[in-house]
């Protein structure tokens, strides 16, 4: 009895303070056409791009895929119009990582787009112009509210802070103006994010995505050189393509650039300050090329490719694993401890 006692406290010493991780393994979910047909399905993979499974059923467009906090449920859009822009018809399911107990949750507009979960998991926030133009909106998944926080339109591809007090998007202003917008998750307090752009040069931001930390948002940015008109982008010449890591407070940017072809598009953090997720087509000018799902180093500025396959591989997103384990080599040594008895 004395010795499961002191198992148990050392135990619940270790769990207190950190000594057994929580992390198992983390997993990407993402959207692709590797199934052979035309249309996008849900699969989830792990970090080095192994074990690739579909867990949305073919037949089905679905895109847009984002974990839940919890890591157990994904939320996607299923587009009825199977990606016809001009008849969009979209809504939102909620799937089990498994792939199981798929169901859609809210009475959906046709235009809604892009849903992603609060960093609690107790709301979504998501594109739509059911109030006639193109807005943020978001849903409690417990009472049902529904509340606009924009109303200027051309809005897109929103993400929460991880504390969950604000939502960085893109806005397209009357002008032409594609740059990065933070408001507080209320909607209050509207204010752009990265610089006007400059007299004869055109920065097109997209993608925003808050770092784990808070402290950074990164963003893909277009530069093109034309004649001062941004709503005629027919005489504008695309300079180069960078990804913009830049600090929330201080407003520093550090410019990724890649090589002259590379087509990046999109991305998502991973559990850290350093690491990113994204999607890369090799050579934009291909007709042959599609897009994969690279890691990034932001340090070494080191490319890793995880998927190799000639269905396009887009959208993903990463979530921390959530089986409780001992962190590597340290397994012996915790072990041993626990076995001591006074």
């Amino acid at each position: 009895m004395r010795y499961t006692r002191h198992i148990g406290l050392r135990l619940a010493i270790l769990l207190l303070f950190g000594g057994i991780s929580t992390v198992s393994h983390a997993k990407i979910v993402f959207h692709s056409k590797r199934n052979g047909d035309t249309n996008y399905q849900i699969y989830v993979m792990e970090d080095n791009g192994s074990n690739v499974r579909r867990i949305t059923s073919p037949g089905f467009y679905d895109r847009a895929a984002r974990w839940f906090p919890d890591g157990k449920r994904i939320v996607f859009e299923r587009d009825w119009s199977q990606g016809n822009g001009a008849i969009f018809n979209t809504e939102f399911y909620l799937v089990d990582a498994n792939g199981r107990k798929e169901r859609n949750f809210m009475e959906n507009h046709p235009t809604d787009t892009f849903p992603v979960p609060s960093p609690d998991g107790k709301q979504i926030v998501f594109v739509s112009n059911r109030a006639g133009h193109r807005d943020l909106h978001t849903y409690h998944l417990e009472s049902g509210q529904l509340k606009q926080l924009t109303d200027h339109g051309s809005v897109n591809r929103p993400d929460w802070s991880p504390d969950g007090r604000k939502i960085v998007y893109e806005y397209v202003s009357p002008e032409g103006e594609e740059n990065i917008w933070i408001m507080n998750a209320d909607g209050s307090g509207q204010r752009r994010f990265g610089a006007r752009h400059k007299k004869g040069l055109l920065l097109r931001r997209r993608g925003p995505r808050w770092s784990p930390s808070g402290k950074y948002i990164m963003y893909n940015e277009d530069e093109w050189l034309g004649d001062g008109n941004l709503l005629n982008l027919a005489n504008w010449v695309q300079l180069k393509e960078s990804l913009v890591v830049q600090s929330v407070h201080t407003g520093v940017r550090t410019v990724h650039r890649f090589r002259l072809k590379d087509y990046v598009l999109g991305g998502c953090w991973m559990g850290n300050d350093r690491t990113l997720l994204l999607q890369i087509k090799k050579d934009w000018e291909s007709l042959t090329a599609n897009f994969e799902i690279y890691r990034y180093d932001l340090v070494s500025r080191r490319l890793t490719n995880l998927t190799n396959h000639p269905g396009v591989d887009h959208g993903s997103h990463w979530i921390r694993g959530t089986l409780a384990v001992f962190p590597a080599g340290k397994l012996s040594i915790l072990w041993g401890q626990l076995k001591q008895v006074d």
